[in-house]
């Protein structure tokens, strides 16, 4: 495998279309399974590992970053990226949210709150968390734990020393994009993620990955020299 060149990708919008209710194309999927033989690759999402078994069950990359950066899963293994103490932390984030009648749902170490926008200014001001959007839905993790963050713990754990492609669509990405060495962005994606990337595709979702992944394949796009 060659670990000159790491590449990390989103799932929602990126991997996956809304329009399929981000079940992953199977051919996508393999595609990506492929590439990951040739090149590291990692998906980096916001979602829990259980909704990911059931939207993308054919997809194999290196490996994965899950709710949105506390939770990495490589080589079988599921690996936390948090301080012991978040979790007392949430119990007092759990109660803000109940006070404002605020719905939301748990995964393993987030807090998600969707269709959020309306509450942003509760949410923003949450002590000892980061909030992370993803256009109208919330997410609340730890403090400092994103998905840029994430990244970087994963590549030392591996040992990996080489650059980093990332692939995005929306605002959660831009702290990926933030350690990123190449910034890429699908054609569905927001103007802010375009307006700091590289390079933008010229397809929309999991077709624009598949054709650029190919053609970083056969050559056609090279990224380091």
């Amino acid at each position: 495998m060659n670990k000159d060149i790491i590449f990390v990708s989103d799932y929602d919008r990126t991997l996956s279309s809304e329009k399929n209710n981000f079940r992953i194309d199977k051919e996508v999927a393999r595609i990506v399974n492929d590439f990951s033989k040739t090149y590291p690759f990692f998906v980096v999402t916001g979602r829990e590992k259980k909704f990911i078994d059931i939207l993308a069950p054919e997809l194999k990359p290196t490996g994965w970053i899950l709710e949105n950066g506390a939770l990495m899963y490589v080589n079988g293994e599921l690996i936390y990226n948090i301080q012991p103490s978040w979790f007392d932390t949430r119990k007092n984030i759990i109660k803000i949210l109940d006070n404002y009648n605020i719905s939301y749902s748990l995964g393993n170490v987030i807090v998600y709150v969707d269709k959020a926008h309306e509450y942003k200014g509760v949410l923003n001001s949450i002590k000892d968390a980061t909030v992370e959007w993803n256009r109208n839905d919330a997410m609340i993790l730890p403090k400092g734990v994103d998905k840029g963050s994430a990244v970087i713990q994963l590549r030392e754990r591996l040992g990996y020393r080489g650059k980093i492609v990332a692939i995005g669509d929306s605002e959660n990405d831009i702290s990926m994009f933030r350690v990123a060495d190449i910034r890429v962005s699908v054609a569905n994606a927001l103007p802010m993620i375009k307006e700091i990337s590289e390079l933008i595709l010229e397809k929309e979702d999991g077709e624009g990955v598949k054709e650029f992944l190919l053609k970083v394949l056969k050559g056609e796009i090279i990224l380091i020299k």
